[in-house]
C-alpha cells in the first residue's frame, strides 16, 4: 500500500526559501502552518532535504532561474515535487479566501493545495534539451543585439563629424557579436550557410516576416529540416489553441498552449502586426475574424497561425512567396 503524501509548501526568493512544515490531509479552510527560511543554495536546500521524509512532495511555483536551485536538488534526491503556475496559486488562495498574503502565508498556501489537489509529480525536462532551449535563446538574442549595433552603424555613418571611438567601438562589438553568433549556430543546427541563406531569403519573401521573426524560426527549428507538416510546427512553436473544458460540459478556447519558444512567438506577434496591414490573406483573415466578433488578441494569434503556414509553404515547398497567390483565380 502507497503511503500518503506529506505536502511541503516552498515559497522562492532571490536570495531565500520560506518552507511550511508538513501536511498530509486536505481542509476547506485556510490553516497557517509553522514556517522556516533557508537560504536559496544548493548547500543550504540539500540540508533542508535531508531533514525530509520519503514521502514528502513539495509544492512550488515557477519562479524563473530563482527555482532551478530547488527543482534540481529535489530531483537529484528523488524527492517527489510539483511546480505550479502563479495563477493556480491565486486561485487557490482566493477559493480559500485569503486576501493578505505574504511569504509564509503563500507557502502555507502551496502545502494546502498539494493535500487538496495532489498534482502529479513534475519530472524535468533532459539536460541536453534544456541546453538546447537556452543556446537557441541566447543565439536569438545575440542576433537581435546585432541587428542594434548594425542600425546605430548606419545611421552613424551619415554623420561625417561622427566620434571615431565610438564608431570603432560599435565595429568591435559588430565583429564580437558575429564571431558569437557564428559560433552558436555551429553548435545548433545543421545547415551550411547556403542553405541557411537560401531559406532565410524564403521565409523573408514571406509578406510581414522580417530578419528577426526569421531567423528565430531558422534557429528555433533548424529550418523545418526535421518537421513533416505545418501542424507540427504549429505545436512546436506554440501557436495552437487549448480548451478548456467546464463541469457542465461547455468547452471554449482558452488561448494558446503555449508548448514552445516563447521568444520565436513574440517575434512572430510583431510580424503578425505587419502582416494584417501588408500581407493580403492575413488582412483578409483579421478582417473575417473581427467581424465575427473575434477579441484582437485572438484574431492576431490567427494571423501568427497564416504566417507561420505560408512560410512553411514556401520553405518546403522551394517557392517565393506571392502576395496575390491566394486571390489570382
Amino acid at each position: 500500500m502507497e503511503t500518503s503524501k506529506i505536502y511541503f509548501g516552498v515559497d522562492v526568493g532571490s536570495e531565500s526559501l520560506v518552507i511550511s512544515s508538513g501536511i498530509a490531509n486536505s481542509s476547506d479552510k485556510f490553516i497557517k502552518l509553522a514556517t522556516q527560511s533557508v537560504a536559496n543554495t544548493v548547500e543550504s536546500i540539500n540540508q533542508w532535504i535531508e531533514t525530509l521524509p520519503q514521502n514528502a512532495h513539495v509544492i512550488h511555483e515557477t519562479t524563473g532561474t530563482y527555482s532551478l536551485n530547488l527543482s534540481y536538488c529535489l530531483e537529484l534526491a528523488e524527492i517527489s515535487f510539483s511546480i505550479i503556475t502563479p495563477n493556480q496559486s491565486k486561485g487557490f488562495a482566493l477559493s480559500m479566501k485569503v486576501s493578505n498574503q505574504n511569504d509564509a502565508i503563500d507557502a502555507s498556501l502551496l502545502a494546502i493545495f498539494g493535500a487538496n489537489n495532489r498534482p502529479q509529480r513534475t519530472i524535468l525536462e533532459d539536460e541536453n534539451l534544456h541546453h538546447l532551449k537556452q543556446k537557441r535563446k541566447h543565439l536569438s538574442s545575440l542576433m537581435a543585439q546585432k541587428q542594434v549595433i548594425n542600425n546605430q552603424l548606419h545611421a552613424i555613418s551619415f554623420d561625417f563629424k561622427a566620434d571615431k571611438t565610438v564608431l570603432e567601438s560599435l565595429k568591435l562589438l559588430q565583429t564580437t557579436f558575429s564571431i558569437q553568433i557564428e559560433q552558436f549556430k555551429k553548435e545548433l543546427y545543421s545547415l551550411n550557410e547556403q542553405q541557411y541563406k537560401q531559406i532565410y531569403e524564403l521565409m523573408t519573401s514571406v509578406v510581414g516576416i522580417g530578419d528577426a521573426s526569421a531567423n528565430a524560426m531558422i534557429i528555433a527549428a533548424d529550418g523545418f529540416t526535421n518537421f513533416e507538416n505545418v501542424k507540427q510546427v504549429l505545436k512546436f512553436f506554440g501557436i495552437i489553441p487549448c480548451e478548456k473544458e467546464s463541469s457542465k460540459t461547455v468547452r471554449k478556447k482558452y488561448g494558446l498552449a503555449k508548448t514552445g519558444a516563447s521568444y520565436v512567438r513574440s517575434v512572430l506577434y510583431m510580424a503578425a502586426r505587419a502582416a494584417k496591414k501588408h500581407n493580403l490573406a492575413c488582412i483578409e483573415i483579421y478582417k473575417k475574424q473581427r467581424n465575427l466578433g473575434k477579441p484582437h488578441k485572438v484574431t492576431m494569434v490567427a494571423v501568427m497561425n497564416k504566417l507561420v503556414r505560408q512560410v512553411f509553404g514556401v520553405v518546403k515547398t522551394q517557392t517565393v512567396f506571392v502576395n496575390n497567390y491566394e486571390f489570382a483565380k
